[in-house]
């Protein structure tokens, strides 16, 4: 398929899974032959990747969207695409069209494979279509005469882009959607692995399983082979991506689970680290923890969100779970995996919440002590549950308790640092920074802390996706310093990461 190359950025706003579909879709443009380019002005197709867990980011969108309708006035060849959260039902889609007729194509990640006939459509002059694509025909083009093919889009006569935004809309049981599959060259040694998408939970607040859909794993074979392709461009850790990662394999006919996906994982040569995230308690069985921390590779954190302290908050959230059965699986990890490191979600501010109640999270926050706490303030999403309700905690009161969690987290977070002063961490080399006019190496310890350490003298001759033994001299909440002991082993040769291509722009 000859398609004329032009230019992308995208703009990516959200969690990790957000960022992994984002390099799928550039992996999917650079094999059209497209360039990425680290500004909106310099392309031809912008894609905003957007996220609507929370109010902010939806309105970021928005504001890309006005910026990219003022640029559309000025230009004929510039396209405007949307994935993401901000994509969920036709009644949605529409208000977004009637809105920002600036958007040419809305599609999920899972439809992804509609660009290459989308931009021959749209950006090649000879090609260009009514405007409308239904996906279903896309997949078959009809042909006449002696079997020659022929496309199924009707072709203007006139060589010029139409209006109107693209809906890739699938009948019922029409195709079947998938993942993409194409990867990027490798730009850094950690890599993100999607292996369950969507979520079947029905958290109150959350807005995800309308937008992704239910829970959808993806074949065994499917990722051993990307996990191989992504280590042979240069990948020495990789992190398991769900919003519920424990809940991986239990749609699938033989129902493979996390720990035996982690267990073939394990066996790849040159795959250093395995990480995952993000953790559901009643997902994470006793025989998962026992496996998982039986495995050299598999890094000791577990990022498990709580998201309050108070159980009839957490009754109010729909969460499926009672602060028993939490602290019973923490009791659990801490026991059987020794050296395990835990992060949590929180958020403050919920419909009702009462002082008593925000009380109990703060207690809750100084008996687990958790390494790392993700606090954000309740925000009503439309289409949720609690949209229904009243938000009937003041904005000034959610700072403060915001506020709160961070004093005492920040606290918990020195000491456990502290803690690991004189210790020996292995750290994998992810970047080079420059603080100060020091030139300093990054990179994070098996149990997810970040540390730095001087790139001088012997260690000035590292490069990223080496593993190397540091001692740690210091402590700060949030990052660890130390010095060069000795190299573990080094990037392998084989592996050349890429410096120079492909750019995924994630907004500040």
């Amino acid at each position: 398929m000859a398609i004329a190359r032009g230019k992308y950025h995208i703009w990516t706003v959200g969690c990790q899974m957000n960022m992994a579909d984002s390099q799928r879709v550039a992996a999917i443009l650079d094999g059209l032959g497209w360039s990425a380019v680290p500004a909106m002005s310099e392309a031809n197709l912008v894609i905003l990747n957007t996220c609507s867990v929370r109010e902010q980011p939806e309105l970021r969108a928005h504001g890309q969207l006005s910026l990219l309708r003022h640029a559309k006035r000025e230009r004929d060849d510039l396209l405007v695409a949307m994935m993401g959260c901000m994509v969920g039902s036709q009644r949605q889609l529409d208000e977004l069209a009637k809105k920002y007729p600036v958007v040419d194509l809305f599609f999920k990640v899972e439809q992804a494979d509609i660009l290459p006939r989308f931009l021959e459509e749209r950006w090649t002059p000879l090609a260009t279509g009514d405007g409308c694509v239904d996906v279903t025909d896309l997949a078959a083009p009809r042909t006449i005469g002696e079997g020659h093919a022929v496309p199924v889009l009707p072709l203007a006569p006139a060589p010029i882009p139409v209006d109107g935004p693209v809906a890739v809309n699938f009948r019922p049981g029409s195709r079947e959607l998938h993942y993409p599959t194409e990867v990027m060259p490798q730009h850094g040694p950690t890599a993100w692995l999607p292996v369950v998408l969507g979520c079947n939970k029905v958290c109150s607040y959350c807005i995800v399983p309308s937008r992704r859909g239910r829970e959808r794993s993806r074949p065994l074979d499917e990722l051993l082979l990307e996990a191989r392709e992504l280590v042979a461009g240069g990948a020495r850790e990789v992190t398991l991506l769900g919003q519920t990662v424990e809940a991986y394999g239990l749609d699938l006919p033989e129902q493979p689970t996390l720990s035996g996906l982690m267990t073939r994982l394990s066996a790849i040569e040159g795959l250093e680290r395995i990480r995952f995230m993000t953790s559901y308690p009643r997902h994470f069985t006793d025989t998962m923890i026992l496996e998982m921390a039986q495995l050299p590779k598999v890094c000791n954190h577990v990022n498990i969100p709580v998201q309050h302290g108070d159980d009839n908050v957490l009754l109010r959230m729909r969460r499926g779970y009672t602060l028993a059965e939490y602290r019973a699986l923490i009791a659990k990890l801490r026991d059987w995996w020794p050296g395990v490191a835990l992060s949590t979600d929180v958020i403050v501010g919920f419909c009702g919440e009462t002082d008593e109640e925000f009380s109990h999270m703060l207690d809750l926050l100084r008996e687990i002590r958790f390494d790392v706490v993700h606090v954000a303030m309740y925000s009503p999403r439309p289409g949720t549950l609690s949209y229904k309700w009243a938000d009937d905690v003041p904005i000034a009161i959610k700072k403060e308790r915001l506020h709160a969690v961070e004093a005492i987290q920040t606290e918990i977070s020195l000491a456990l640092h502290q803690a690991a002063v004189g210790t020996h961490q292995s750290i994998l080399i992810e970047e080079r920074q420059v603080h100060q006019d020091r030139s300093l190496w990054k990179g994070r310890t098996m149990s997810n802390k970040i540390l730095f350490f001087p790139a001088e003298e012997q260690a000035a001759r590292l490069r990223r996706g080496d593993l190397v033994e540091v001692i740690v001299d210091r402590a700060s909440p949030w990052s660890l310093q130390g010095t060069f002991v000795r190299m573990i082993s080094a990037m392998p040769e084989r592996a050349t990461l890429v410096t120079q291509g492909s750019t995924i722009a994630l907004a500040e």
